[in-house]
């Protein structure tokens, strides 16, 4: 673990207790942890809004957990459940996701070496991956 930080062991061990807390829990630190990206990045903020009323789901394999993603005037809800289909579905381990997000790991990386897999509306999905591309470098 020589020369590794703090947040990228956090990162590593982040699906441990994310199986052992209820899923609601887990929503509301989810949830923080995309406010801090969307106030750290407010030109991702602002493109968001393109997505308004999109339904993300993210099933968090390692995690055992399912976080939907609703997109609404720029920001993003996070929730346990939600009563509509996600337009997308993206499926991996938590670590990456939160990594697309903060801007560390490139989508279509992580998409076409399948730690991401994508399904669902394919334009949707293209023009999130998008947003995430040109607005978190």
């Amino acid at each position: 673990m020589k020369g590794t930080g703090i947040k990228e062991i956090i990162l590593d061990n982040i699906a441990i207790p994310l199986r052992y807390i209820p899923s609601f829990v887990g929503a509301i630190g989810f949830g923080m942890v995309l406010l801090k990206i969307l106030r750290d990045n407010p030109s991702f903020r602002r493109r968001l809004k393109e997505l308004k009323g999109r339904v993300f789901l993210f099933d968090a394999r390692d995690a055992g957990q399912r976080f939907y993603l609703i997109i609404e005037d720029g920001d993003i809800k996070v929730l346990p459940h939600f009563g509509r289909k996600a337009d997308v579905t993206m499926r991996g381990e938590v670590k990456v996701l939160f990594k697309v997000f903060m801007g560390e790991e490139d989508p279509d990386t992580v998409f076409f070496s399948r730690r991401l897999e994508i399904s669902g509306d394919t334009g949707v999905a293209v023009h999130f991956k998008n947003i995430l591309a040109g607005t978190l470098q």
